[in-house]
């Protein structure tokens, strides 16, 4: 996700932080609660930056920002770079408070089952997470003060998410503990010709997982490659 908002940085620069003076707070010179306090205060971040906007368009922008975050959120939950992560390196390091609510978030992601839920809906939403971050760079693009602004208001629900847990990310978080996997048991699997075992139907998109000859389980993504379960 940072290569998001990277992108549309570099596409709108030198205007891109206009809203930040310039400063990203990805700097590492940049004090996250000084931006957050400066830039992140309003209760309504898209109505404060996007005043002329009817409201079915507020609606629509706040919903693709929200997705947005959540695609960075959904790499940080799989321990992967995001955003989020340097958010939370840095009020770690600041000795800033976090969300309780968040940092339960992290620690149920690196746990069974949750991280096989996660492993799951990562995958099966690859091509939704591609169109999410096209249509906010696109529409980034469209006009530079307005790609500003929506670059100000995407890093300030990153910083508020990590610090007061966004509603939308929390609502996405319970979608997934209420996703039901369908357990594979070795027992009626067959023997693949790498010496593990599979069921027929190994998609990620079908909820059901494959045993390598190892003992660890995968899905195979709509791109056909493995994406095996971390335990």
């Amino acid at each position: 996700m940072l290569r998001v908002i990277g992108l549309l940085a570099v596409a709108l620069w030198p205007v891109a932080y206009a809203h930040a003076d310039s400063v990203s707070p990805w700097e590492p010179s940049q004090d996250l609660e000084q931006f957050y306090t400066q830039y992140c205060s309003a209760p309504n971040l898209e109505k404060h930056y996007f005043p002329t906007l009817d409201p079915p368009q507020l609606a629509k922008l706040t919903k693709l920002t929200s997705e947005v975050l959540w695609v960075d959120l959904s790499e940080v939950l799989l321990g992967r770079e995001g955003a989020s992560t340097q958010v939370v390196a840095r009020l770690r390091a600041l000795g800033r408070p976090i969300a309780p609510a968040f940092t339960s978030m992290l620690q149920q992601a690196a746990k069974e089952p949750m991280r096989t839920k996660y492993v799951y809906a990562y995958n099966t939403h690859v091509d939704q997470r591609r169109n999410v971050g096209e249509a906010f760079v696109n529409l980034g693009k469209s006009d530079a003060q307005f790609g500003a602004a929506m670059v100000t208001v995407l890093e300030c629900r990153i910083i508020r998410n990590v610090k007061n847990m966004d509603p939308f990310v929390a609502r996405r978080v319970d979608q997934v503990k209420a996703i039901k996997l369908r357990k594979v048991s070795t027992s009626s699997a067959k023997s693949s010709s790498d010496g593990g075992y599979s069921e027929p139907d190994c998609s990620c998109g079908g909820g059901n997982f494959c045993y390598g000859p190892r003992g660890g389980h995968y899905c195979i993504t709509s791109g056909g490659k493995r994406a095996y379960v971390p335990h």
